[in-house]
């Protein structure tokens, strides 16, 4: 049994991008902080030695958790960590400060919307536990010291707190988003495209007939669906294995990557059957284009198996003779039986019979 091994070496870039965007995160959150916070305690008086405590935690701090974070096994468990250390630091200050209002508030918001949308409420949850948790143990320390007057100066040096860092946050976020769009769009990308052939897989070729389908009801216009199916591809798989079985469905890919026009959709359909939906063509020139395919099919050779031949047999129905999207895949689906009743290797188009009693119209056999 095979087992998917993780790429180490991209996890752990990932999550040392995760650590940096929080030190600029953290370092612009603190340095904003530092200077209201400072107003507030130069206000209350307080001892040069709590502006050091301060000094440091704005400072110092931030490098040391972006390290501490970067050095760790799993960066973003020790990230999510320190920002839970940061949100009992903002409950300390909170407490020196006396509750100011302006700040403090300031400071809890900030708080509030960087943890979650760093971890989402998990992480916001423990973050709260423990800033309540610091906050009341350091302001039962001062003797629950509440001091509600706030001078103009530290207004003004908190207006960059509530602006500059929830710009930013929104810019980081915004930009996350985009991120996470582009690469859930490569995901969905990926899920609708066959990964050994490289076209459209059945569910988005059911998209696409569907959608046609609308769009040539909406616009009368012209639209065709071929059925394509490799002739004795079980044989093929049973005389010279799977893998040349493999090899041949990926170059008929290739054929029709390089035959079709870009507004077509080549398709895996199921198995050795291939579909193709096909827009804005005339009767003779689909008809046309399936030759052209089937006679770059039939000229196929493979390197150390000269007897092996490939030949196809191609069913075409036209969106104008049904009335469903499941309709038009049957009528595609019945022509292509009519191929393979009548010899395989050749094309047949279905035409809507003009009583009860089915109809075709063309026929191309090798």
């Amino acid at each position: 049994m095979s087992y998917i091994i993780p790429d180490e070496a991209a996890l752990k870039a990932r999550s040392q991008r995760f650590v940096w965007r929080i030190f600029i995160m953290r370092q612009l959150g603190t340095s904003l902080c530092f200077v209201a916070i400072a107003s507030v305690m130069w206000d209350m008086h307080y001892h040069l030695f709590y502006f050091a405590l301060l000094a440091v935690n704005a400072f110092v701090w931030p490098t040391v958790a972006c390290l501490f974070s970067m050095q760790a096994y799993d960066p973003v468990k020790a990230e999510n960590n320190c920002l839970i250390i940061d949100s009992a630091l903002g409950g300390v200050w909170i407490a020196i400060m006396g509750i100011s209002p302006v700040p403090s508030l300031l400071i809890f918001s900030v708080l509030v919307a960087d943890r979650y949308a760093a971890g989402g409420w998990k992480l916001l949850r423990w973050a709260l536990i423990v800033l309540f948790l610091a906050f009341f143990v350091t302001w039962s320390l001062l003797g629950y010291h509440i001091h509600l007057e706030f001078s103009q100066r530290t207004v003004w040096l908190s207006l960059p707190l509530a602006t500059i860092y929830m710009v930013s946050l929104s810019v980081v976020s915004r930009h996350l988003s985009v991120r996470l769009s582009k690469r859930n769009r490569e995901f969905e990308r990926i899920a609708m495209m066959d990964p050994r052939l490289h076209i459209p897989n059945r569910r988005l070729f059911e998209q696409r007939l569907a959608s046609t389908f609308v769009q040539t009801q909406r616009e009368q216009s012209s639209a065709y669906l071929m059925l394509l199916d490799v002739d004795h591809f079980k044989q093929i798989n049973d005389n010279y294995g799977h893998e040349i079985g493999d090899y041949i469905l990926l170059e008929i890919s290739n054929i029709l990557r390089q035959t079709l026009q870009t507004s077509d959709t080549p398709a895996r359909f199921g198995g050795d059957e291939l579909a193709i939906i096909s827009i804005n063509y005339r009767e003779d020139d689909v008809l046309e284009l399936a030759q052209q395919i089937l006679e770059k099919i039939t000229a196929l050779r493979l390197t150390n198996h000269d007897l092996c031949r490939v030949s196809i047999s191609i069913g075409i129905a036209s969106v104008k003779d049904a009335y469903s999207t499941a309709d038009w895949l049957r009528k595609a689906d019945q022509a292509l039986y009519k191929v393979k009743n009548s010899g395989r290797n050749g094309i047949f188009l279905y035409q809507k019979p003009q009583n009860e009693q089915q109809t075709i119209k063309k026929s191309f056999m090798k």
